[in-house]
């Protein structure tokens, strides 16, 4: 399991893709700082936190997570069956090691990210939040697990790429409109998206530490399905 997910850490870090999504966290994080800042107060009450550059951070995350994630773990397993490596794979270890593998792989990726991010706008904010990295990663993590998901149940790298951009569009709109309607379709959708949990006031912000089942759930349904696939 530990070598699956090394490789998967690596393959991640090791291309030019990394360095442009830690780019872009730290870019766009110290600009949103400066506009978050004017809407601190309101911001606040939402549970997004008290350093605006932190904020700015998460505001990034709760808008752009889903595409980021998307876009780098969309084929995590369909390529391997798409390239027949994940036979050599088996041979190797077992099939619940592949997928947990691959997830405890990506969040370390995406762990490090995050983590950069916030030490380089340490000099701006004169602080490390390990409650804001905590908060940041269980967030990705969703979207992590659903994604590879989404690569366990369609075969075809394209197909799952094509249905990510569209999840990944959709979840934020919906999620953030059940925050503010009456709509009982739409807050119902809005509780099975992260956006519930962590658009809560500040007396409720434990309620993000919920999202967790979430990665979980996906994780154990991607078991169940791949141990019945033919490789």
């Amino acid at each position: 399991m530990f070598t699956v997910s090394f490789k998967e850490f690596k393959n991640l870090f090791t291309s030019i893709r990394s360095i442009l999504m830690i780019v872009v966290l730290f870019g766009v994080t110290v600009g949103a700082a400066s506009l978050v800042r004017q809407f601190e107060a309101p911001l606040q009450k939402l549970g997004l936190g008290d350093d605006a550059y932190a904020m700015g951070l998460m505001l990034l995350l709760i808008l752009a997570a889903p595409l980021f994630v998307t876009s780098l773990s969309h084929n995590t397993i369909n390529k391997e069956m798409d390239t027949r490596t994940i036979r050599f794979l088996a041979t190797k270890t077992s099939r619940n090691n592949i997928i947990l593998g691959k997830f405890i792989g990506s969040i370390l990726f995406w762990g490090v990210c995050i983590t950069v991010a916030l030490l380089l706008i340490v000099p701006f904010s004169k602080s490390f939040s390990i409650l804001n990295l905590v908060q940041s990663i269980i967030f990705v993590s969703y979207f992590i697990g659903l994604t590879l998901f989404l690569s366990t149940i369609i075969s075809n790298p394209s197909l799952s790429m094509f249905l990510g951009i569209i999840i990944s569009i959709a979840l934020p709109v919906l999620g953030l409109w059940s925050t503010g309607t009456d709509n009982l379709f739409v807050k119902a959708i809005g509780y099975v998206t992260p956006y519930f949990y962590y658009m809560q006031e500040e007396a409720y912000d434990y309620y993000v530490y919920f999202v967790a089942v979430f990665p979980i759930l996906f994780i154990l349904l991607s078991l169940f399905i791949f141990r019945k696939r033919d490789l």
